[in-house]
């Protein structure tokens, strides 16, 4: 590099990160907030069904897929590229939760952190807000409890994404990781936390369902004679 020409900028430390957390920020708010709408419109919808068919049922395990697929989707597609009108989400998920979070530090240090790997505290009205569109199309096209099973089921699962993407970022020795598989998946996570994986490796956060279909999991290949 000539002398005259300007350094790359340093990237930005964790502790530069965290100070631009809000100065009013509130964690437990920003935790509970979006699990109690996800909650609420479980239980609403949970309370609206009548009489549900067998074959009704099937709309858990299509809106599971459909959640897991959009999962891969979003994060390979728009949190790892830079997609138009969607860069800044590219920029925040990057510069921010990755750059605080590495692959060998990936424990949260304070509760204000929280910011850095919860999804936007709106997320779960914003989330309510394009459910309701797709849940009248499913009953118009199927049945009015296929909607509804399908409205609980992605709430659930946008729940579930937010506690779990939560869990594999507190200590490695943590009670939660008593939960069976819970581990693993933590080290899943904990993988596409690697700079050199990132872009390409292990986008599922919740369960790697479509890394797997696309071929998208990493793992350390074994050892020749091991």
């Amino acid at each position: 590099m000539s002398v005259n020409e300007p350094a790359a900028p340093r990237p930005p430390r964790r502790a530069e990160i965290a100070a631009r957390i809000p100065r009013g920020y509130c964690p437990a708010l920003h935790l509970v907030a979006p699990t109690l709408v996800g909650a609420l419109v479980f239980a609403a919808a949970a309370r609206l069904l009548e009489a549900v068919e067998a074959v009704e049922l099937l709309a858990v395990p299509a809106t599971l897929l459909l959640a897991f697929a959009f999962e891969w989707w979003a994060h390979r597609s728009v949190l790892h590229r830079r997609a138009p009108l969607l860069a800044a989400l590219c920029d925040r998920h990057e510069r921010e939760h990755h750059l605080a979070f590495t692959a060998d530090d990936m424990a949260l240090r304070s509760s204000r952190e929280l910011w850095l790997v919860l999804t936007p505290p709106a997320s779960g009205l914003l989330c309510l807000a394009l459910l309701l569109p797709l849940a009248a199309a499913a009953g118009a096209l199927f049945s009015r409890n296929a909607a509804l099973l399908g409205l609980a089921t992605a709430m659930a699962f946008f729940v579930s994404y937010e506690w779990l993407h939560l869990a594999y970022h507190l200590p490695a020795d943590s009670p939660v990781y008593r939960v069976p598989g819970l581990a693993r998946l933590r080290e899943h996570h904990r993988r596409h936390h690697d700079p050199r994986l990132m872009k390409r490796w292990n986008f599922n956060v919740t369960v790697p369902v479509f890394d797997l279909l696309h071929g998208t999991r990493w793992s350390p290949r074994p050892r020749k004679g091991a």
